[in-house]
């Protein structure tokens, strides 16, 4: 039988709805062989993934998905095979950290000129590890009755030109993937249809990057597009669930080779 990957998904040590652990024994039983938990802007899932994942015979791929942002747009990098203990990647997610508690506060302030009163606290109720973000805020509001839904709470609230939006500060793309390469890990662009920001490509891939995230639920639709682009630039067409919560059906619909896994090793220094 092929061995089949999922290099994106995301567990409570960011915006996920699983522990590290829960989440590896749901990809046991969905006999995936080979995947890389990318949590936003923390490693915190490799103090015990590792160890689990030997446990249950699954290949983990040491990753991440960092939030850089360029000019005001939110661009996600994926950085696999780094370093997790990496000294000067840590302290610049530090940094990046406090950016995302700075966004939550400001966004409440902006929540409160609509009647809805939120304390920081009882978002980070919601958020079991550093990276806190707009879903702890959405979780928050769902608790204490303001929306119903996670849609609701992101298109009346919380996405890009919602009243409550606040733009995050931080890594720019080409600060984060010299991180990743200085790491020792390669840098791949994450669900480019979702970031819209095709322009940018080209001085991605001047400033390193190795991979484009072709194959996501978020770029369902255009999976030929980014294929063109892939080999355009010699891209590695990457790509994974983006899994956030249970029950959505995505964990093993895309059925990636494991091909990918060894394209990107290759490309290893």
């Amino acid at each position: 039988m092929s061995k089949n990957i999922d290099l994106h998904l995301h567990t409570r040590h960011s915006d996920g709805e699983l522990t590290a652990e829960a989440l590896l024994n749901l990809i046991a039983a969905k006999n995936i062989s080979c995947v890389s938990i990318t949590d936003h802007d923390t490693f915190a899932a490799y103090a015990v993934a590792p160890k689990i994942a030997e446990s249950l015979g699954v290949e983990l791929i040491p990753g991440i998905e960092v939030s850089s942002v360029d000019n005001g747009r939110d661009i996600h990098i994926l950085g696999y095979f780094c370093d997790t203990r990496n000294p000067e990647f840590l302290a610049a997610l530090d940094i990046q950290h406090e950016h995302r508690k700075d966004r939550v506060r400001a966004s409440l302030e902006k929540l409160r000129n609509f009647g809805i009163n939120i304390e920081y606290e009882s978002v980070e109720r919601f958020c079991a590890g550093v990276s806190i973000g707009r879903p702890h805020i959405a979780m928050a509001m769902i608790a204490m009755g303001y929306v119903g839904t996670f849609p609701e709470a992101f298109d009346s609230y919380l996405k890009e030109g919602a009243c409550a939006y606040s733009p995050l500060e931080g890594l720019t793309p080409k600060e984060t993937i010299s991180l990743i390469k200085k790491a020792g890990g390669l840098a791949v662009m994450a669900h480019p249809e979702y970031t819209n920001a095709d322009d940018l490509i080209p001085m991605l891939v001047e400033w390193g990057i190795e991979g484009i995230e072709v194959y996501n639920y978020k770029t369902a639709k255009n999976v030929k597009k980014y294929k063109k682009i892939a080999k355009k630039y010699g891209l590695v067409e990457t790509g994974g669930s983006d899994f956030h919560y249970e029950g959505t059906g995505l964990l093993n619909k895309q059925n990636l080779p494991y091909s990918i896994v060894e394209e990107l090793r290759a490309r290893l220094s």
